[in-house]
């Protein structure tokens, strides 16, 4: 018997909130696998269909464990009932709660049932299609979210059932060069499914990428509010000091740098591997919540190597040193900016400071061992 289901990630705080209301709507003993709905579902058929019984005992028991199935998955949008085999697939829809019980809804949960080792078990090319698609079900839910992740859902609920056609006849076993058949071109409809699944993935990668970056910008500027007040407590805090200014100006530049390189890179062609889309939604969102965080530290530190004389520019006409107070917010704003928008940039800029340091920035050469090792001839250069 096979049964799977794939339910999106979620953290700590909302699966909280989700087996409190799972307690409410359902007790844990009345909670119905989709299995067992099957089971009851393919008895009522039986009922219905053998002894013409249409409000019989079956049909009462099957009303039943589809409403505790239904308090528990939400309403089933679609599904594919076998009528010789108690086997099925179905997808349902669990709408979303709201963010602390009073902001906005969340997305809603679609999920993928199947339970089908009834039907298939004597043809092994469609039991084997079967479970791809449920696999692939798996990874849609946990990575797209809304009309993408609906598309992808119900065109693989729809392989599936044409699967389960092939092997849903009255014969005590199915046709194998037919089931062969079907299986070939559910794997040739599956890689569409996929293409698109990637082609979609990528794109909902970005956006939730997009979304971290925000977080990581909210944090920033809590961060700021809060070191200014605790500057404040222990020193003589001046928001008008020209140090003070400065110090500000870069570090919302160089976040502001990280999110526009971000969104630079956004608008290359999809497909070219910007974001690993397949970590998961909160993994994902963290990582970019990082990417303002690193742009600000970069420019910070550049800020503070230019001020300590450990690294040395100049502008046109005037050095860091000479300029004017306003040329000179101007002048570390900008790389303060070019920071943030490329650490390889930065690196360069820091490049004075690391020499100092004792750091060549030259990567020593790979070790190839004795044997192939050769020594370049005299006057030669690398």
């Amino acid at each position: 018997m096979s049964s799977s289901g794939a339910t999106p990630a979620a953290s700590s705080l909302a699966l909280g909130r989700e087996r409190t209301r799972g307690r409410e709507l359902v007790a844990a003993s009345e909670s119905v696998a989709f299995p067992e709905l099957v089971w009851a579902h393919f008895l009522r058929q039986r009922e219905l269909h053998g002894e013409g019984h249409l409000h019989g005992p079956a049909e009462e028991e099957f009303r039943i464990q589809l409403a505790r199935f239904v308090a528990e998955h939400g309403p089933i949008i679609n599904a594919y009932w076998c009528t010789t085999e108690a086997s099925a697939v179905a997808l349902t829809e669990k709408r979303g709660d709201r963010v602390w019980g009073f902001l906005w809804r969340r997305a809603p949960n679609i999920r993928f049932h199947s339970a089908t080792d009834w039907a298939t078990r004597d043809a092994p090319d469609v039991s084997h299609a079967v479970h791809t698609t449920e696999t692939l079900a798996i990874r849609v839910s946990e990575v797209l979210s809304g009309t993408a992740e609906r598309i992808a859902m119900q065109w693989l609920l729809s392989v599936t059932g044409y699967l389960l056609s092939v092997v849903d006849t009255d014969e005590r076993r199915p046709n194998r060069n037919e089931a062969a058949k079907a299986a070939r071109r559910a794997r040739i409809e599956l890689a569409k499914v996929e293409t698109y699944y990637d082609r979609a993935g990528e794109k909902t990668g970005r956006l939730v990428y997009f979304w971290g970056m925000m977080i990581g910008v909210v944090a920033l500027g809590v961060l700021a509010v809060a070191g200014a007040l605790v500057y404040s407590l222990l020193a003589d805090f001046q928001l008008k000091d020209e140090s003070t200014k400065t110090f500000f100006v870069c570090y919302g530049m160089g976040a502001v740098g990280a999110v526009v390189s971000v969104m630079t890179r956004m608008t290359t062609k999809v497909g070219d591997g910007f974001v690993d889309y397949e970590v998961g939604r909160p993994s994902l969102r963290r990582v970019g919540s990082f990417r303002p965080v690193i742009g600000a530290v970069f420019a910070v530190v550049l800020y503070f190597a230019l001020r300590s004389g450990l690294v040395q520019l100049s502008t046109t006409g005037n050095t860091t040193t000479g300029a004017d107070g306003n040329e000179l917010v101007f002048f570390y704003a900008a790389l303060a900016f070019i920071a943030g928008f490329s650490e390889r940039k930065a690196r360069v800029l820091l490049g004075g400071a690391t020499k100092i340091l004792g750091d060549t920035g030259e990567e020593p050469p790979p070790d190839k061992g004795r044997q192939g090792a050769t020594k370049a001839p005299e006057g030669s250069t690398t």
